[in-house]
């Protein structure tokens, strides 16, 4: 019986190949959509699980707030005092380690130079708390000597070929290591990542329990997960009572613990927003299968005309509803598990350039092979019940008297029933053009908008491996090309400005130790970047050997402070001029007021800000170019590093770029939300074409008398067209509020930002309507030039 029931429904389908092919169309592009998503959500809510003793592992935070602060500071980065403290004061603590990251080193291998820029340093613990793979070596003991050295599978293989590389010698900054240990790749979905690690011993950091500076990861092994909160209280009561003397009243500091497996998600200190866009890449897969399976459902009531007669025949015959029901959920599964297959297959060939697009290693093996089965079954399952229950049931329930005498199919609570889901279609895919218009313009505005500092023209290059004597002779060969105009150094970067201090200004007893972000920098800073001063004078010569002396007591610094800085503290843009200031125990005074300039994302507001010269390390020496001549530009500053520094790469990067990168995941999330806005718009626009068949089909004799009685061709298509574009109206209506409301919650996250753009709603809107009237128009035309002596016809 049931071989019979998918024998029928296989050449039924045949029949009819223009609405099963729309409707496998529709499926497989939900389902591969879908499969894509879901594949990428996975490797998001998966984070850090395969650490065996990832229940017991929490992950420290740093957080800091003075009197004036409205709110707190919070800080992945955390003292190196945090470890040796938390293992030697608490029994809780079985483990602890301190990774410390550095952004470049430069390699030696057998003569051959690399440049790493995922490189770290930890405790010999690491290896015990922290789950990764060794090929070769020992992981209890892999990290214990100061010139231990572990690679990952990747970096040995670069550096050694197929060679077994324990006990080789690697060269780091001019200092020998020892490869002590290979490890696997570490996966992409692990919140910890190097492609080497050196020992913390090596490091002058690990001699001394700071807590006066905050560089460190730092990961802490619970004997108990359940001893989290607890740990937590009495770490942040022992800090309070060994800094109670040194704070004035009313700053906190305070460390914080996120289990590990939800430090990548729900983390306050995690980088970007990942939560927020898991919840919309989840939305967006589930709309656009719901879709799907919408349009699926449309398309099959769509031709039920033409199949009355045989549901009376059958039902003549003796079949009962139960046995029509069954035969078109058969159909249903037909169609489902043809879209899946092909699905399956599209998803698994766009993967490698869906993870490439979305900037996560994900692949077929990211699914276990046991939940993949069980997802595509429940799928298979969903699918082939909400496309064909609905179909089914329509189908099933028309009397056989009615369906023989040729009778169209009513229309009633199934009319209703049609037109809502396409009203829910199209609000769905209008609110998505919606959405994708206001993040492309709220783009736009980050990129273009005045942030207080001149990026344009300015060439970034990594200073970390230049001593700071060797930057002046390098400035002044470069300023001797006209392409460049000038040149400067800072500790990072100028627009992502990290590091907390706290400044104390000498008189000003009602704001002390103010918490405030602070960037060393080169003399020439503030003028290359164009920031505007507002009262005082720039740095000079005379400020620049005054922090070179020796010893570093005898040094005076020159502060500029932004005009937030100043209104915390209670001074005015005159009066701060000359001020004695300490910021983390630098002695100097308050040279300039600078205009407020963004230095990090405009996630975040402004906040106050000092810029001071200093000259002990740069990771950043920045170039103006004359902007005329760009590739000229740059080769002159590559062949001028290659003259100087010719045992060291350079890769010139443009402020801009780095800018832009603060933007990624917005980047990313507005491209995707363009590409499956097509993607809804199109399997909508077919469900709306089989609404038009299905409306044109109950109409056709209705058609044939209105064109005998005299109507015009454009008459009868606006007659048909009218009343998908009215569906199409209600979507507009209902669509425009939900996106404004969702855009509204997404803007919350930036500090600046744009006002909503209602005209955009209006356009996506008018997009909508447009989109709509092409789709009918094809099946109004058709029905509106029919011969009406064919449509008048009668058996």
């Amino acid at each position: 019986m049931i071989r019979n029931y998918f024998k029928i429904a296989w050449r039924s389908l045949l029949r009819n190949k223009l609405t099963t092919g729309l409707s496998l169309f529709g499926l497989v592009l939900g389902v591969a959509c879908f499969l894509l998503l879901a594949t990428y959500i996975l490797n998001e809510l998966r984070y850090d699980h395969f650490h065996e003793k990832a229940d017991r592992i929490v992950f420290a935070n740093f957080n800091y707030q003075s009197p004036s602060d409205v709110t707190a500071e919070h800080t992945q980065l955390t003292p190196t005092a945090l470890v040796p403290v938390a293992q030697r004061e608490f029994s809780e603590v079985e483990e602890a380690v301190r990774v410390y990251k550095y952004n470049n080193r430069k390699v030696v291998v057998e003569n051959q130079k690399f440049d790493e820029k995922k490189m770290a340093i930890a405790d010999a613990s690491l290896f015990n708390i922290f789950s990764f793979t060794f090929i070769e070596g020992n992981p209890a003991n892999a990290l214990e000597e100061p010139d231990n050295l572990v690679l990952t599978r990747s970096t040995a293989k670069k550096y050694f070929g197929d060679e077994k590389a324990l006990g080789r010698i690697v060269t780091i900054n001019d200092k020998s290591k020892k490869v002590s240990g290979v490890i696997e790749d570490i996966p992409s979905y692990s919140t910890l990542k190097f492609d080497l690690v050196g020992s913390y011993n090596s490091s002058e950091k690990s001699k001394t329990e700071s807590w006066s500076s905050a560089n460190d990861w730092s990961f802490l092994l619970l004997k108990d997960a359940e001893q989290t909160a607890g740990v937590q209280k009495k770490l942040n009561q022992y800090i309070e009572t060994l800094f109670h003397d040194d704070f004035p009243s009313g700053y906190k500091i305070w460390v914080g613990l996120d289990p590990l497996k939800r430090v990548h998600l729900h983390s306050q200190v995690s980088s970007g927003n990942a939560l927020t866009y898991l919840y919309i890449f989840s939305g967006i897969a589930i709309l656009l299968l719901l879709i799907a399976c919408i349009n699926f459902a449309n398309l099959m009531t769509a031709r039920s005309s033409e199949r009355m007669k045989e549901i009376g025949i059958r039902k003549t015959l003796g079949a009962g509803r139960s046995n029509l029901m069954v035969q078109f959920l058969a159909e249903s599964a037909i169609v489902t598990g043809i879209s899946l297959s092909i699905g399956i297959v599209f998803a698994y060939l766009l993967l490698p350039a869906f993870s490439q697009f979305v900037a996560a290693e994900i692949d077929i093996n990211t699914w276990n092979l046991t939940y993949f089965i069980s997802a595509i079954s429940l799928l298979f399952f969903v699918i082939t019940v909400i496309a064909g229950a609905w179909p089914a049931f329509v189908l099933s329930k028309f009397r056989p008297v009615s369906a023989l005498k040729g009778n169209k199919m009513p229309l009633g609570s199934t009319k209703t029933m049609r037109k809502s889901l396409v009203v829910f279609q199209f609000a769905v895919s209008i609110a998505f053009i919606m959405t994708t218009l206001v993040a492309k313009k709220q783009l736009y505005f980050i990129q273009h908008t005045d942030t207080g500092l001149d990026r344009s023209s300015i060439v970034m290059l990594d200073a970390s491996t230049i001593k700071p004597d060797q930057l002046a002779s390098f400035k002044t060969e470069l300023l001797q090309n006209s392409a460049i105009s000038a040149v400067t150094a800072s500790y990072g970067s100028p627009v992502d400005i990290r590091g907390g201090y706290s400044i104390n200004v000498a008189g000003e007893t009602s704001v002390q130790d103010m918490s405030i972000t602070a960037i060393p920098v080169e003399k020439d800073f503030i003028s290359a970047l164009g920031i505007k001063i507002l009262s005082g004078t720039d740095f000079t010569a005379a400020d620049e050997k005054q922090v070179k002396l020796e010893p570093e007591e005898e040094r005076q610094y020159a502060f500029m402070l932004n005009e937030k800085a100043i209104k915390n503290i209670g001074l005015t843009n005159e009066t701060a001029i000359g001020k004695a200031a300490n910021i983390n125990g630098r002695q100097g005074v308050i040279k300039a007021v600078l205009e407020d300039f963004n230095f990090t994302s405009l996630h975040k507001d402004i906040g106050p800000v000092a810029v001071f010269t200093e000259y002990d390390w740069f990771g950043n020496i920045l170039i103006k170019t004359s902007g005329k001549n760009t590739a000229v530009a740059i080769s002159q500053i590559e062949n001028t590093w290659k003259s100087m520094f010719p045992d060291k790469t350079v890769e010139p990067e443009f402020l801009d770029d780095a800018y832009a990168a603060l933007y990624k995941s917005e980047q990313r999330t507005t491209t995707i939300l363009n590409i499956f806005s097509a993607i809804t718009i199109l399997v909508s626009c077919l469900g709306l074409f089989g609404l038009a068949l299905f409306t044109a089909t109950q109409r056709k004799k209705e058609i044939g008398i209105r064109k005998v009685l005299g109507a015009s061709v454009m008459q009868v298509i606006t007659i048909l067209s009218l009343d998908f574009l009215k569906l199409v109206i209600i979507a507009v209506f209902i669509a425009a509020p939900v996106a404004w409301y969702a855009m509204n919650i997404w803007l919350q996250d930036f500090a600046f930002k744009i006002n909503m753009p209602y005209g955009l709603f209006l356009l996506a809107g008018t997009i909508g309507l447009f989109i709509a009237l092409i789709t009918v128009s094809f099946q109004a035309i058709k029905a509106a030039i029919a011969n009406p002596v064919k449509s008048l016809h009668t058996e």
